[in-house]
């Protein structure tokens, strides 16, 4: 059977602002494709639990994930994981957008991008060397790996706090490493860990992750005192938050701040006519309900775009 490559809304990222959007973009009655590079979820995939997104008092990031994608099915829009967007041209001034990626070159009238953002690093010697050697990025990925061991999670904000909680029923020991004397996290998650048998070391950041094979130690830094000790344990979780993935957006033209983070107007637009963004990638807050809202005026403004073009002004963007 071949390929369809020609779609009129075309959102590239399947994470929460990109499940949304390709479901109202559906729903609205766009020919609607949705392109994701490893499967759908995005971030909230391995987040250990969710507390915070209206509905669910507690629910496991993947169990959220696989909802919404039940939901992007049902919609009619189209789902192709593991198909990254290799790059983005436009035919013309005003023309169709052209997304090459492995199964061909997909045409669409308007696209949204949904990238979210990537895993920041501490870049201290021994990380690279030892990512997937006791250096992990995803508690809920990995932790079962470290029953019965000790492990160090870097990081003060809420995915650090709750990483560190999810830890700490999973294996023996568990130190919460945070350059600040104050944790960036919500309060009710600090409450949870003040509770928890999670030792916060303060005021520290790790200068080197140490270990052959395999993580034995982590050299810390104290920035008030200025002394470093040697701590050991199996593993480390690096919870820093991510860095927005905008390099596709920006080789179109579209404009982002110092932090890369894509600047968009209030209905998701970005500078450029028909390219829309939402969800972490753009400059806001980083969590999920922002991002359902950013995908739900994005998928909005990209019909009222496409049906303006094709027989004049009709929506509410």
């Amino acid at each position: 059977m071949t390929e369809d490559l020609n779609w009129e809304l075309v959102v590239v990222g399947g994470g929460p602002a990109g499940m949304t959007a390709a479901i109202y973009g559906a729903r609205y009655g766009l020919k609607t494709l949705l392109l994701e590079s490893k499967v759908l979820g995005g971030a909230q995939a391995t987040s250990p639990g969710i507390e915070n997104y209206p509905g669910y008092t507690f629910i496991v990031g993947l169990d959220l994930a696989n909802k919404m994608k039940e939901q992007v099915k049902k919609s009619g829009a189209i789902i192709k994981e593991i198909t990254e967007v290799k790059s983005i041209e436009r035919e013309g001034n005003d023309g169709d957008f052209l997304l090459e990626t492995r199964r061909g070159v997909y045409r669409a009238k308007a696209i949204i991008i949904a990238t979210g953002g990537g895993h920041k690093h501490l870049d201290v010697p021994g990380e690279e060397k030892l990512t997937g050697r006791g250096v992990s990025y995803c508690a809920t990925c990995d932790g079962p790996l470290f029953r019965g061991k000790t492990v160090a999670v870097v990081g003060g904000g809420n995915t650090a706090v709750t990483e560190a909680l999810y830890l700490s029923e999973v294996v023996s020991k568990v130190y919460l490493i945070h350059r600040r004397d104050e944790l960036r996290a919500e309060k009710v998650v600090q409450d949870y860990v003040f509770n928890s048998s999670v030792e916060i070391i303060w005021d520290t950041i790790v200068k080197e992750i140490r270990g052959d094979d395999l993580v034995n130690e982590l050299l810390l830094h104290n920035v008030k005192t200025r002394e470093e000790r040697i701590l050991t344990v199996d593993g480390a979780f690096i919870a820093l938050g991510s860095s927005p993935e905008s390099s596709l957006a920006k080789s179109i033209g579209v404009e982002t701040n110092k932090r890369g983070e894509i600047l968009v107007s209030a209905k998701q637009a970005t500078n450029i006519s028909g390219v829309f963004a939402a969800g972490d990638v753009v400059e806001s807050m980083k969590q999920i309900a922002v991002a359902v809202g950013h995908g739900a005026i994005a998928a909005d403004s990209a019909y009222s775009y496409i049906r303006k073009k094709q027989r004049g002004p009709i929506g509410y963007a």
